[in-house]
């Protein structure tokens, strides 16, 4: 059996760790009480026997470390894998929706920007107005631009149309209602407007009279005074060599099922001279006829 050992403090041999005395050189071993006793082969074997274990425990460790880190691996590429697939799929899906939704969003190709700079020039041309509402086009006179000279004054007439107004909010109706000189009316309606431009040719400055009286094919005519009319350019003060953007609204019907005049005649009142209220033109007139969508 191993027993355990120790060193003399004398002559440095090893004696059994219990001697009080060397047997080799006869010395009291005084103080080797707590001299720590050499490992036994036991002990030594033991401590082999951790030792393996451990290094056999860190072997198993590393070897499972690289399972889990291969099974993770292949677990990462199938899910890239994966992914490119979907990738790869659904762009066929998406543009299928984005195509679905630029066609519902097509535009309509008579609707006119909002801007109040920009008109409606062409039958079934309609555009939605911050200031009155939605307005379409139904009638256009056919001699644009047509100029009447008359004394020191000139009118041109841009043009004529008829159109069908629906006022979208009250406030809409309410400029209507201002516009018409009207206590109340229907939110659809008819009218016509007159866009025109009178110049100043003299250097003098002129009260313009504006348009005095619209007589329609069907005998039926309206005049300045009348609530149904309303005309940006009567009595406008001209400068001399001036120039004016002037419109004139008629009220057709409180409706969108309106008379369609085949024609109009348009007639000018007559102007004066601001200063010495002589009278520089008796007035003109202006007669084309209205198209209408087919």
């Amino acid at each position: 059996m191993n027993q355990e050992t120790k060193f003399c403090l004398s002559c440095g041999k090893e004696i059994p760790f219990a001697a009080s005395y060397c047997p080799y050189c006869g010395k009291p071993q005084v103080g080797l009480a707590s001299q720590s006793p050499m490992p036994s082969d036991a002990s030594k074997q033991r401590t082999d026997v951790a030792e393996s274990k451990r290094q056999l425990w860190y072997k198993n460790w590393m070897i499972w470390a690289i399972i889990v880190l291969g099974v993770g691996l292949v677990t990462c590429i199938a899910l890239l894998n994966s992914a490119k697939t979907t990738v790869v799929m659904r762009p066929a899906a998406s543009s299928k929706t984005a195509k679905t939704k630029a066609k519902a969003k097509k535009k309509d190709p008579n609707q006119v920007s909002s801007n109040p700079l920009i008109h409606l020039s062409k039958v079934g041309q309609w555009k939605n107005s911050e200031v009155l509402g939605k307005i379409s086009m139904t009638g256009l006179g056919t001699k644009p631009d047509t100029t009447i000279q008359n004394g020191p004054l000139s009118v041109k007439f841009k043009h004529a149309e008829i159109d069908k107004v629906h006022a979208n909010t009250e406030d809409q109706l309410d400029q209507a209602l201002t516009s018409f000189n009207k206590d109340s009316m229907p939110k659809d309606y008819t009218r016509m407007k007159i866009e025109y431009v009178v110049t100043n040719h003299s250097t003098t400055t002129i009260d313009f009279g504006g348009i005095k009286q619209i007589v329609f094919s069907n005998g039926y005519q309206i005049n300045f005074d009348d609530d149904a009319m309303a005309d940006t350019g009567s009595e406008e003060e001209l400068a001399p060599n001036a120039k004016r953007v002037e419109y004139d609204l008629v009220l057709l019907s409180e409706s969108t099922t309106t008379l369609k005049p085949k024609s109009i005649k348009i007639i000018t009142d007559e102007s004066d001279d601001s200063k010495s209220l002589d009278t520089v033109s008796d007035g003109s007139s202006f007669s084309e006829s209205i198209s209408y969508q087919a």
